[in-house]
């Protein structure tokens, strides 16, 4: 760390531990489910202005600007960009009932409980949004000069939904698209801290997604006066031959795990297979075959795989059961090793080391082999890491997140920035 300790502890001291539960309390308070990002945006603009940083409004499609913060340096240092998505994992509306148990008592708004800040999107990932922007403010209040530029990105759409069948518009339109047109539109950095949850362990390998529509098809007449000896529900009933897709699917998805795991730096990469949605017939009519019925798969691919190899292999699993059947991939993303992380793994390792005496640990494989904004910049040559503070669920969708843990996430950020944005620049970077 090329911080010297007198300079560190001047910025450190100005991380109040009260302050930044208030602000995530704040972040929280402004509802920001994916395509209705523009309050919080709005909000973190304004927190900019205040607190002595650039803003920087970049609007990615109508009402989803991404919230870009700029701390400009002295000359010709190193810059580095911390990247927390605005969406939160539920909308907070009676559409969560699909993928979580929705209780109409819970309050979904943030407030302080037992030394934790709770409420909606807290852990995923406003208390990592949180812990950046105290870190820069910090740093601004110590008066202290960087060579190289902070960049603080708050970006829209990283959750996981993607557009497909009647599920279409901004809501939907998520996994990367505020990152990618935040780096391809003129945001740029030599280095990237991605805060997103990583129980402040550390990671710089990420999965990637196949997202697949299978569709098989039956008769579609009434079901009543059939004669099952020559009209058996297999070949009429597209609901039961989905059943034989599903456990197809479902027994070459076990394959697939256990045959493609990835050795990364920072451990394995585990890949994973979910049948994650279903539809067919009409449930107005359950007297007649269903003349169609479709399954919703997500693959998460480790770095060394390539998308159109899960479309074939898919197929092929399709093919050995010998129905008629249509598959679509509807969202293909690549995972990602990142190069040239070397000298930010090193200062996180060495900042890390001078605030708690020891190295973070990488993070876990069930936690780590997934897909995030980590990705994107990786893909596009700036070398990112991921490292962040993680709460839980306490009940359908209230997270919560230890106000330490967030003050812990600061204080790292805060150093880090120190660190690499006081090196210089090498010639030709």
């Amino acid at each position: 760390m090329v911080v010297d300790p007198t300079t560190a502890e001047k910025v450190l001291r100005h991380i109040d531990a009260a302050e930044l539960a208030r602000l995530a309390c704040s972040l929280v308070d402004i509802p920001s489910a994916t395509g209705h990002e523009v309050d919080l945006a709005e909000f973190i603009l304004g927190w900019y202005a205040d607190h002595g940083i650039k803003p920087l409004r970049q609007e990615v499609e109508p009402g989803r600007p991404n919230a870009v913060g700029i701390l400009k340096g002295t000359g010709q240092g190193l810059s580095l960009m911390f990247n927390g998505h605005m969406d939160t994992s539920f909308t907070g509306t009676d559409e969560d009932r699909l993928i979580t148990t929705v209780d109409s008592s819970e309050d979904l708004s943030g407030r302080i409980v037992d030394g934790k800040v709770r409420g909606l999107g807290i852990s995923n990932m406003k208390g990592g949004l949180a812990s950046f922007l105290t870190a820069a403010s910090a740093i601004v209040k110590s008066g202290v000069k960087l060579k190289g530029d902070v960049v603080l990105a708050a970006v829209v759409g990283e959750i996981s939904r993607t557009p497909i069948g009647p599920y279409q518009g901004s809501e939907f339109r998520g996994e990367g698209i505020g990152t990618r047109h935040l780096l391809t539109h003129g945001v740029q950095s030599d280095y990237a801290l991605v805060a997103d949850g990583s129980d402040l362990n550390i990671i710089w390998t990420q999965n990637g997604v196949v997202d697949l529509k299978v569709t098989v098809f039956g008769h579609a007449k009434s079901a009543w006066n059939s004669d099952r000896a020559t009209e058996p529900s297999i070949d009429m009933n597209a609901v039961v031959k989905m059943a034989k897709v599903v456990e197809a699917i479902d027994e070459w998805g076990a394959r697939y795990e256990v045959e493609n795991i990835y050795e990364a730096a920072t451990g394995p990469m585990l890949p994973k297979v979910n049948v994650g949605a279903i539809e067919g017939g009409a449930p107005y009519k359950p007297n007649y075959f269903p003349g169609v019925c479709s399954i919703y798969v997500d693959v998460r691919i480790p770095p060394h795989i390539m998308p159109v190899s899960v479309q074939n292999e898919v197929a092929a699993v399709l093919d050995n059961l010998g129905f008629e059947y249509d598959l679509e991939v509807y969202r293909t993303l690549r995972g990602y090793e990142g190069a040239g992380v070397e000298p930010l793994v090193q200062s996180i390792n060495d900042v890390h080391e001078h605030l708690f005496g020891t190295k973070p640990e990488p993070e876990k494989p069930r936690r780590a082999s997934i897909w995030t904004d980590t990705n994107v910049y990786n893909e596009l040559g700036i070398p990112a890491v991921k490292i962040g503070p993680r709460g839980r669920n306490v009940g359908g969708r209230v997270e919560e997140i230890e106000i330490e843990d967030m003050v812990k996430a600061a204080k790292i950020y805060a150093l880090v920035a120190l660190d690499m944005c006081s090196r210089e620049r090498p010639k030709g970077r």
